[in-house]
């Protein structure tokens, strides 16, 4: 198996980013998301030193591709799921309290925008999903000590965002 070289990705790059980040967005009607896909598809050649010929490859390439795309809609959705489950327990609260209650749930919303795409990732398996952090380590093929860190930093970043 060939080594991945600079210029070897270089041209990978010049080839074909355009084409896959043309196959994404087809595929969401969404321009920053198509790019954002396609970078991280590109990222985790480089990253992981995968050689994949231009013209040969192309296929695995678009299956990279289309996981890619895959994940990241299954974590929006897990993200909106956990957003949409907050619910308000008491169902005698005044107008004031609704309004907190919606300010209180917009920073938490902004919290979880603001957290990094891994530390948000490893917040919501383990909350919203229930996993362990070995699970969650497992599920990510990371250490269990990275996962603690990263649900550490997520709150912490919670803890200041919502004043507590």
């Amino acid at each position: 198996m060939k080594k991945l070289t600079k210029e070897d990705f270089k041209y990978l790059f010049d080839q074909k980013f355009d084409s896959i980040r043309s196959f994404i967005f087809y595929k969401c009607s969404d321009e920053e998301m198509a790019s954002d896909i396609a970078q991280d598809v590109f990222t985790r050649i480089w990253e992981k030193g995968i050689y994949i010929h231009p013209d040969r490859d192309k296929n695995l390439l678009y299956k990279m591709a289309s996981d890619t795309f895959i994940s990241k809609i299954r974590r929006k959705k897990t993200e909106l799921n956990f957003a949409n489950s907050i619910t308000i327990e008491n169902s005698e609260l005044t107008g004031e309290d609704n309004l907190k209650y919606q300010d209180l749930k917009q920073l938490y919303s902004k919290a979880l925008f603001d957290m990094t795409r891994q530390q948000r990732e490893a917040f919501l398996m383990s909350r919203s999903q229930g996993l362990k952090y070995e699970e969650i380590a497992q599920s990510l093929n990371i250490s269990v000590k990275a996962v603690e860190k990263r649900i550490s930093n997520s709150l912490a970043l919670l803890k200041r965002r919502l004043g507590q």
